[in-house]
């Protein structure tokens, strides 16, 4: 681990000034003092919540395309969103790497270490780690190559799974990595701090300190002024909604809640909250029984087994279907008390069909004139037996994604006022939506009082979608992605001359 490799400068406003470059060396210091952090008092975090729209096909459970196959629009997918002060976030990243160290010993000593795939600095190169990509593409390539042997893809999916998160578990689990029988009493209380949090609502703190938030300008200056609304904090360059002895006046509104307690007021004893630097090492620790038994009997039945997160994969021959579906659900919940979602699992057969190998799926344990063109869908990507895809929703997305851009700008061309009203800036959208913003590159900026003079800084372009497909394109064995995306450029004008 190299020297500071978890400390970051996080710039997104919270309670009390964000850590600068200046005091790193302090701050840094002090978190690495587990005598400190034994007696760290932990700031509430800041909670809000992700809506993810879904505008989806419907079927019902034997395949059969509902309402003549129009696009519905689903219950969108919510995201419980906590994020921590500058300090805790600091803290939780240390521990975390500390975890991981310890981690990656116990993965590479079980066997698990092409098992577990999600947050984890796996090297594919001397340029990257590797990502969704890379593991799609083995689970695909794994059915390739035993194609002879009648093989299912049995894809699964786990009920609420950092909000179920049993706290014993957990801490056996924490245990278990630092190879000790209790933990340490910095361990300990960061322990507390994720599983017995507090937390403020972002809307109800900035409504609180709406007329005194902590901006920075370009310059330098910092200043307290009135911000009209919460989505403006990042243009008006907000950087803390108030001071840190500002928390006795939040304490004193009564805004501060507690995910200790349940609706009826009694000690919670599972939950932690996502999005802390810690959380999803956390749940990599969390599910390591589950993963060495289930591996355990994956193996001993010749298949392959993959877990990223909540989704887990299993590849094995079909005879061993049935057994295999009820050992993850009687595993998962005697292991981890957690549950599967029964209408979210679904089954994949790979059969030859005139010397190609395809893909159908199962509808109620069975094949149906449904099952053909229905492809094995995994982390992003889509496998029909031969070809890998682009999922169609990511692609809709990102579609989606750019005619909103596209309209926004042409929105605001005819309002702006100053001399440019009238012009669409075309070249930024360019930027975002097409290939020519997708190469990755170092950003410039103007040197104050120069209208031709730029500098280097140390940001990075790090590219749009086009440069995630690329990549896929490049990784991924048989594909047709940049079928998918060739058009992306006429799309693109097409959508820009409407304004």
């Amino acid at each position: 681990m190299k020297k500071h490799e978890w400390f970051r400068i996080r710039r997104y406003p919270h309670i009390g000034y964000p850590i600068t470059i200046k005091n790193k060396k302090k701050v840094s210091s002090y978190i690495k003092n587990s005598s400190h952090i034994s007696k760290h008092s932990f700031s509430p975090f800041i909670h809000k919540q992700i809506f993810s729209r879904k505008l989806r096909k419907v079927y019902d459970s034997f395949g059969n395309v509902k309402f003549d196959g129009e696009r519905r629009q689903l219950k969108p997918k919510i995201r419980d969103i906590y994020y921590a002060s500058h300090l805790d976030a600091n803290i939780y990243s240390y521990y975390s790497s500390l975890l991981m160290k310890e981690y990656e010993k116990l993965l590479k000593d079980k066997g698990l270490d092409k098992v577990v795939t999600a947050y984890r600095r796996i090297p594919f190169n001397t340029h990257r780690n590797k990502c969704n990509i890379d593991f799609a593409n083995d689970v695909f390539n794994y059915i390739r190559e035993n194609a002879d042997r009648e093989l299912v893809a049995i894809a699964v999916d786990v009920t609420g799974f950092f909000d179920n998160l049993d706290h014993q578990i957990l801490k056996k689990s924490w245990c278990k990595v630092l190879n000790v029988s209790t933990l340490p009493n910095d361990h300990y209380n960061v322990f507390k701090s994720i599983t017995k949090f507090s937390y403020i609502e972002e809307l109800h703190l900035f409504n609180l300190f709406q007329n005194q938030i902590i901006t920075e300008a370009k310059s330098g200056l910092i200043n307290k002024k009135h911000i009209k609304s919460l989505k403006y904090m990042k243009s008006q360059g907000a950087i803390a909604f108030c001071e840190k002895d500002d928390i006795h006046r939040i304490r004193a509104k009564g805004i501060i809640r507690q995910h200790k307690y349940d609706k009826n007021n009694e000690l919670k004893g599972y939950g932690i909250c996502q999005g802390s630097p810690i959380s999803a090492t956390l749940a990599n620790i969390y599910m390591l029984g589950f993963d060495e038994v289930v591996n355990k009997k994956v193996l001993c039945l010749n298949g392959l087994y993959q877990r990223y997160s909540d989704d887990v994969v299993i590849i094995c021959e079909r005879k061993h279907k049935s057994y295999m579906i009820d050992f993850l659900e009687d595993s998962i919940e005697k292991i981890s008390k957690l549950e599967i979602q029964p209408s979210k699992t679904q089954v994949f057969q790979f059969d030859y069909d005139g010397g190609r190998l395809v893909c159908l799926q199962e509808f109620k344990g069975s094949i149906n004139q449904n099952s053909i063109n229905r492809n094995f869908e995994y982390l992003g990507f889509s496998f029909d037996g031969e070809y890998t895809y682009l999922k169609a929703s990511s692609l809709a997305s990102y579609y989606r994604k750019m005619k909103a851009g596209v309209r926004r700008r042409g929105y605001f061309k005819t309002r702006i006022r100053n001399k440019s009203r009238g012009e669409m800036f075309k070249r930024q959208l360019y930027k975002q939506y097409s290939y020519i913003g997708s190469n990755r590159s170092k950003k410039y900026q103007r040197v104050s009082g120069t209208t031709n003079e730029w500098r280097q800084t140390s940001s990075y372009n790090w590219g749009n979608f086009i440069t995630y497909a690329k990549l896929a394109s490049k990784t991924l064995h048989k594909n047709k992605i940049d079928s998918q995306i060739k058009n992306h450029w006429k799309n693109l004008n097409t959508e820009i001359n409407k304004y």
